[in-house]
């Protein structure tokens, strides 16, 4: 591997530290200073997440009415447990961003979870510290195969 090979590797790390910590401020955000509305659901499904896992996701489809009015329809995947004890038209609180109200949560929801964060950062930490090895690391096989 070449000291070009590390660079990338150590700028892939640095691009997923830079978008993990974008979604997770927006979401920090949106708990500091959002609005809450009185939503209601409207229907529920479960999508198989795909071909490879056999796992699924809980989608909740649900509207609320923001503050100054106006309706918003959005869906959220959530978790198993509040997918479960939902009817459609059910009424829940949604938590939204008063700046982009496409960003919203029905509550006891939200947000990147930490542990993905935390996984996130180990990914991009073993990332970025294999590209300064590759990039530290003295002299490369080019070197090695000429002597």
């Amino acid at each position: 591997m070449t000291q070009m090979d590390g660079a990338l590797f150590l700028l892939m790390g640095v691009i997923v530290v830079v978008m993990v910590l974008a979604v997770f401020k927006q979401d920090l955000r949106v708990h500091a200073e959002g609005a809450w509305a009185q939503g209601r659901v409207v229907r529920k499904e479960v999508r198989a997440r795909s071909r490879l896992s056999s796992g699924r996701d809980y989608v909740l489809h649900y509207g609320f009415t923001r503050q100054g009015g106006g309706w918003r329809t959005d869906q959220r995947n959530v978790s198993k447990d509040l997918y479960e004890r939902l009817r459609a038209g059910s009424e829940i609180q949604v938590l939204y961003d008063r700046d982009d109200p496409s960003h919203s949560y029905p509550e006891g929801e939200g947000g990147i979870p930490l542990v993905l964060v935390a996984l996130a950062f180990v990914m991009a930490g073993g990332l970025g510290l294999m590209g300064l090895v590759i990039m530290l690391r003295k002299g490369t096989a080019e070197e090695d195969f000429l002597a």
